[in-house]
């Protein structure tokens, strides 16, 4: 087969989509050798081209990455890369939630969906692109030969609001955690990562996107309760908040900056304890995970929760909010809060942070959640689903 599969994720720093296609890529050209594969990008420069190349670091012949121009992101949707497909005798194209509509060959589609939260939660949604969503999704659902959803709540979640048939839908579980994530680091190699961003004391951690989904707002507030209600404990007084995502990024919460403001007026102390640090590569990942002390999820709606894994393979104890997406992923590896309960969300970080056994416990059923994941077990139920299709 041909297959052709839509990569322009990789390379701009879009946390799930991009660590999705970047993994899936990856384990596809370490389990099939037989199909040729054809890797369409909107990157047009050598120097764009050569980086994404060394994030995907793939030999095989049977991979082809090829550079799509056009004019717009909706043409090059739309026409450009249906007309590339064609040029190669794709057989399949495989692409998240937007899809061609108009293909000028017998040409398959397959789209991956990794959550609706824009259905479920539109007044968090940039207004254009909640236009754009709105016409095309149904659309492209409809278009799809098949669709891929990445969990058992998406795949109903699917259903749900679009009212598409069961059959339809493939639930392929994302891989769970990339290879740098399942390596041992050093407490040195640790500590000087804390020393490049300015990380002294003990840590929280939240790392993804700054999206109003994510409930950053609501984690700081949290994070202000724990200070001031158990003011005197040497583990709480030192304790930092430490926030991985980056503020310039697409459909930022401004309400951070609200919350932030308050606590800067009525406590600067606790205000310097919050840190913000940006995007860090893929590399670094593991290492701000290593060195938490607690990673926190208290976002609102998720497709698969990715970052959950992530922390479980790097034994650091998580605490989620109590949502079906994280309760299914999850599987009662992670202390799960109620949504939105800043009293029961202040009590299990604190009982998490002081007991010792509790700690323990999360980090021996993270071990053992996170190791039913694979992404080459996700590569070869793709692979099946291209053959079924074909």
């Amino acid at each position: 087969m041909n297959i052709g599969i839509d990569i322009r994720a990789i390379g701009h720093q879009r946390t799930g989509d991009e660590t999705y296609t970047l993994q899936l890529i990856k384990s596809l050209a370490r389990v099939d050798k037989k199909n040729t594969y054809f890797l369409y990008t909107s990157a047009s420069t050598d120097k764009d081209i050569d980086k994404i190349k060394n994030l995907l670091n793939i030999k095989n012949k049977n991979f082809k990455i090829r550079s799509v121009k056009s004019m717009n992101r909706f043409l090059w949707t739309a026409w450009a890369l249906p007309q590339q497909a064609k040029k190669d005798k794709a057989d399949i194209l495989h692409v998240q939630y937007i899809t061609p509509l108009f293909a000028t060959h017998n040409l398959k589609i397959i789209t991956t969906i990794h959550d609706v939260s824009f259905a479920r939660y539109p007044q968090f949604i940039d207004k254009k692109d909640l236009w754009l969503l709105k016409l095309f999704i149904p659309l492209s659902l409809g278009r799809a030969d098949k669709i891929i959803a990445v969990s058992e709540f998406t795949k109903q979640e699917i259903i749900d609001v679009y009212n598409i048939k069961k059959d339809k839908i493939e639930v392929i579980y994302n891989g769970g955690v990339a290879q740098e994530f399942l390596k041992e680091y050093s407490q040195e190699k640790v500590l000087r990562f804390k020393e490049k961003y300015d990380i002294i004391k003990p840590y929280l951690l939240y790392l993804g996107t700054l999206q109003p989904r994510k409930n950053i707002p609501f984690l700081i507030k949290a994070f202000v309760q724990l200070k001031k209600q158990y003011k005197g404990n040497e583990l709480i007084d030192n304790l930092e908040l430490v926030l991985r995502g980056s503020r310039n990024g697409h459909n930022y919460d401004q309400e951070i900056d609200i919350v932030l403001e308050k606590i800067n007026q009525k406590n600067k102390q606790i205000y310097k304890q919050i840190k913000f640090i940006g995007y860090i590569s893929n590399k670094e990942a593991p290492l701000v995970f290593a060195g938490a002390e607690v990673f926190c999820f208290p976002s609102m709606y998720e497709g698969f929760g990715l970052p959950l894994l992530e922390a479980m393979a790097m034994q650091t104890p998580t605490v989620a909010s109590d949502i079906k997406c994280f309760e299914e992923i999850a599987d009662s590896s992670s202390l799960l809060a109620k949504e939105n309960d800043l009293d029961d969300w202040t009590k299990k970080l604190y009982d998490i942070i002081i007991n010792k056994d509790l700690q323990n416990k999360y980090i021996k059923l993270g071990q053992s959640r996170v190791a039913d994941f694979s992404w080459d077990k996700n590569a070869q139920e793709t692979i099946q689903l291209y053959n079924i299709i074909n």
